[in-house]
Parts: structure tokens; sequence; C-alpha cells
């Protein structure tokens, strides 16, 4: 998953890209190639049994969003897409103050999805860590499932990598970023270090 694009304009673009989101606050950045993206299956399974508690909750989680088949399709229409990562404390994940580390991921992802719009990729897409509805709507219904309504959020809200199969935990294993698994009886004195992660797709 090395940084090997031949558009030597994309090349630039990805660079300014990378170096802006250090700025808004990511550890470390990677370029990748979007054919080494691992969708499955399985992953979407894990969102509906034991259902999550966002599953079919919001316009932004399964079932409501594309399919791994056709997000496999989707995602290699786009050559290069930025994978970035923000260090967080195992403790703050199990605490209250997860919602404002998930939140900076949204931001990450839509600031620069919105630069990467300017710099003329008009199909640039962001993905996010974590379900949007329990980080910015999580004590309300959503409002696009309630009689196709508005979202609330659309310049932040959008989907997990998850949401569309994304092997969240293989990605960042192949790009060389320690990752540990955390669950929800994990005690964070037991887990070394944590991360949540965010993708650019840039076309």
């Amino acid at each position: 998953m090395g940084e090997n694009i031949q558009d030597s304009g994309l090349s630039a673009s990805l660079m300014r890209l990378r170096k802006t989101a250090v700025e808004l606050g990511a550890d470390d950045v990677r370029i990748i190639s979007t054919d080494g993206i691992p969708i499955e299956d399985r992953i979407v399974e894990m969102c509906r049994k034991p259902p999550c508690e966002c599953y079919s909750m919001s316009a932004n989680c399964p079932p409501h969003v594309m399919k791994p088949s056709k997000a496999r399709k989707w995602m290699l229409s786009y050559e290069a897409a930025l994978l970035f990562k923000m260090d967080v404390s195992p403790r703050i994940l199990f605490s209250e103050e997860s919602l404002d580390a998930f939140r900076k991921t949204y931001v990450v992802c839509t600031g620069l999805e919105s630069l990467s719009r300017e710099m003329g990729y008009a199909r640039s897409k962001g993905l996010g860590a974590g379900p949007c509805k329990s980080v910015f709507c999580r004590d309300i219904p959503c409002a696009v499932l309630v009689d196709g309504g508005k979202c609330r959020y659309p310049s932040l809200a959008r989907p997990s990598m998850e949401a569309l199969g994304i092997n969240v935990f293989r990605l960042v294993k192949d790009v060389g970023w320690k990752i540990y698994p955390i669950l929800r009886n994990s005690n964070p004195e037991d887990v070394s270090s944590a991360m949540l992660a965010g993708l650019l797709l840039v076309g």
C-alpha cells in the first residue's frame, strides 16, 4: 500500500492534503491505493448480529448505505485515498470524552473532503470513525429517516468505514500502524494504545 501514484498532479494534491490532515489534528497519514482497501461482508454482519445500537437507526449506517459488494466497485472508481489516524488514550475511549475524539475524526475527514473538492476533485468523499448518530444525534432520531427529513449535520455526518464493510483493523495493520483489539468489556489499563482512523477517497 505504498504511495505509487502515477499522476503527478494528483500526487502533488495528495501531498497538500496530507499536510492539511496533520494541521487539522491527524497524528499520522498514509497515501494508499484503493485496490488494497479490504472490504468484507462479515464486517457489516458484525453490525447486524448482535445489532449495534445504531444499526438501522441512521441514514449513514447499514442497511441504509451501500452494501459491501457495491462498495468494492465504488471504491475502485477512485485512484487514491488518504488514511489518517488520531491517537487516543484508551481511558478516553471508555469515557464520555470519546464522543469528542470521534467528532474530531469527522472534522478532519470532512475538512479534507471540502479542500479536495475545492482543488477540483469533485467526487472526493470522507469516511469517519464510528456511527455518526452516536456522535451527533445520540439521543434523538436520525432526521433523514424521519419522514425523509434533512440531516442536521450535513457538513460533518458521513458513513463510517465499517458501515461499508471496510476491515479497519486489517487496513491499519497493512499500513504499518500498531492497533490493538478493544472490546466493550476490555480493561483500558490492559490496552497499550488506542487510535481512531478516517479515510478520504480522492477523485
